[in-house]
């Protein structure tokens, strides 16, 4: 927005300026009519990519499987209801923490070990079963997880996006 205030404060100046040439003038006008579609459809563009901005993150928060986003270091960085309530864990204890800590004593070597390949790149999208361990003392279980890397644009895995469900 300040950057289109100041090129048509300037188109504006420039108008009052070369007012005495009517082909500056006439150009200017033009300019500036321009200027303001494009800006209208800027605007236009913005709203449409927050309206689908919002149906993602409602889409994602309200999901009935647990989903999760981990970094490369294994960190979560987002986390839906449904994966907190299989945490049985707020957001503000879950996020930033490591998905390995939610892993049981047993099982924790094997789950690090099977995401590095990932992380690296070099390994196809994995899924398996290993005990989770929510928190507030309630009873570890056995879990699904299926997990894929988040490709960065020029290489390697930028995070890992992670479904985990409840085995049977």
């Amino acid at each position: 927005m300040t950057t289109v205030g100041a090129v048509r404060e300037l188109m504006l100046k420039r108008l009052e300026t070369e007012a005495a040439n009517s082909d500056a003038k006439r150009d200017l006008e033009m300019a500036l009519e321009e200027l303001d579609v494009m800006w209208e459809e800027l605007q236009g563009q913005a709203a449409l990519l927050v309206r689908e901005n919002e149906r993602y993150a409602e889409f994602f928060e309200f999901a009935p499987d647990a989903y999760l986003i981990t970094d490369a270091g294994g960190n979560i960085r987002e986390v839906n209801r449904a994966a907190l309530e299989l945490l049985n864990a707020a957001s503000e204890v879950v996020i930033g923490s490591p998905l390995s800590g939610y892993i049981t004593d047993a099982d924790r070597v094997a789950f690090l070990s099977r995401t590095v390949g990932l992380l690296l790149g070099t390994a196809k999208p994995l899924a398996w079963q290993m005990g989770l361990q929510p928190r507030a003392g309630a009873a570890a279980f056995t879990a699904h997880f299926s997990v894929r890397g988040i490709p960065l644009k020029k290489s390697g895995v930028g995070g890992l996006c992670w479904l985990i469900r409840a085995a049977d």
